[in-house]
């Protein structure tokens, strides 16, 4: 009787979280919230862009981080969601997570050995989100992992979610290499990398 009861409740828990991945692949639009940076870590000796003076922590907090956010919201042709994940429309609103990443520690962000995050972590960071224009539907953003100087690798999180209950629907680590000249547009590269390959792949999650 334990047994069936068990195999009951699997069924039941296989079939639940089948019908939440469902709502990422069969709504027509979505929500991007942004680039979340809040547990992100920088690792490496960071630059202002061709070599020039070093970058802090401040300079990530203030200058870097809400700058790559704004890229992607001001140049959609090359951070094109819609078309790589197959909607009909996906708004833009970065507010919330905006002011998040306002929040930062800058003299903990950057160091020597890449961060890691926890499955637990990423469910409490989504709990944070709030959307001005959107109360319901399916959210998602790239919650950041590490940018590495030394592998030139960004590692982000790609994460689904219930915007009304803020329950994680699906989340995926997904990497992109950073190409370009110049700080923004080097790291843009990973980011469009990532957005990419996200596309390719999302459905076989």
């Amino acid at each position: 009787m334990k047994k069936i009861i068990a195999a009951i409740l699997l069924i039941a828990g296989f079939t639940a979280n089948a019908q939440d991945k469902e709502k990422i692949f069969s709504t027509t639009e979505l929500v991007w919230f942004g680039l979340d940076f809040t547990k992100a870590t920088f690792v490496g000796q960071f630059d202002q862009g061709m070599g020039a003076m070093p970058a802090n922590g401040t300079d990530m907090k203030n200058k870097w981080i809400p700058g790559w956010n704004s890229l992607v919201v001001a140049e959609p042709q090359n951070f094109d969601f819609r078309k790589n994940l197959n909607k009909e429309s996906v708004y833009l609103d970065i507010n919330s997570v905006n002011e998040l990443n306002s929040k930062i520690d800058p003299n903990k962000c950057m160091d020597i050995n890449p961060g890691k995050l926890e499955a637990k972590e990423i469910d409490a960071m989504v709990k944070k989100y709030n959307s001005k224009t959107k109360k319901e539907g399916v959210g998602f953003s790239f919650i950041v992992e590490n940018f590495d100087k030394g592998t030139q690798m960004a590692s982000v999180y790609v994460t689904f979610f219930d915007i009304a209950t803020k329950k994680v629907l699906l989340v995926n680590k997904v990497e992109g290499k950073a190409v370009g000249i110049g700080m923004r547009n080097y790291w843009a590269g990973a980011i469009k990398a990532i957005i990419k390959k996200t596309g390719s792949e999302y459905k076989n999650w």
